[in-house]
């Protein structure tokens, strides 16, 4: 009987204890914000700053607030409404700590054209251009409208960056007033006359072949232009000389 009641007077105990614990904890102040960009070792389209920043903009800083009164589902609604966030997650630590972790969208092109100039992500989703991203990407201009969308070139964009060579290689994906592709490299002063974006990684594997059978040989200048428009054919235009 003794023990039945000590084990009564326990529970009890640590119930009451459990809820004045938790009623201090609500009521304890948040002393600190700490922001953690998990992925800016391989991106830096977003540094801890700007989180700071949107939670500025956002009037969601926490600190000097109740913790009680600290909604991190609220954070995590709010700041993913900016549209440059991959993922954002929110948690409250011992001591007064709110916890900010997120992650970036991935640009892979760049579009500049009929008076736009915004980012696309892996998924296609439209980024704003932030002045301090500063990561090669494929310069998207020319006739980008209801004909040739952002999304049309998507899928040939997101090869272009996932594919060493090529991302380091195409500096400029220009569609011009027939919408076709072209493509302006950093390396040579070829024009690459894609032609429609259908059947692309063929088009590309044709493309190293010219660079490792044909310049490896002949230099990176002879030729002007290289057209890859028609299947199972590469057309390489001598430079004219003056």
């Amino acid at each position: 009987m003794l023990r039945f009641l000590l084990m009564v007077v326990l529970v009890v105990y640590l119930f009451v204890a459990f809820f004045v614990l938790r009623s201090h904890a609500a009521e304890e102040k948040c002393l600190d914000l700490q922001v953690e960009v998990l992925d800016s070792a391989t991106h830096h389209y977003v540094s801890p700053a700007d989180v700071y920043g949107y939670i500025e903009e956002y009037d969601l800083d926490p600190c000097g607030k109740p913790m009680g009164e600290v909604n991190t589902e609220d954070m995590e609604r709010t700041l993913m409404l900016n549209g440059v966030l991959g993922s954002v997650e929110c948690y409250k630590k011992a001591g007064g700590t709110v916890c900010v972790e997120v992650t970036q969208r991935i640009p892979v092109m760049r579009v500049m054209a009929n008076g736009s100039n915004y980012y696309v992500d892996t998924e296609g989703h439209r980024i704003v251009a932030l002045a301090q991203y500063r990561t090669p990407l494929p310069l998207v201009t020319g006739q980008v409208d209801s004909t040739l969308t952002y999304l049309d070139l998507l899928p040939m964009a997101r090869y272009i960056y996932s594919h060493s060579f090529w991302n380091a290689q195409i500096e400029q994906i220009y569609v011009n007033e027939r919408h076709e592709v072209e493509l302006i490299p950093r390396v040579g002063k070829q024009t690459i006359l894609l032609g429609s974006v259908e059947d692309y990684e063929t088009k590309f594997d044709n493309l190293m072949r010219v660079y490792k059978d044909v310049f490896s040989k002949t230099g990176w200048t002879m030729y002007d232009t290289v057209s890859l428009k028609f299947k199972d054919q590469v057309v390489c235009t001598r430079r004219k000389k003056w």
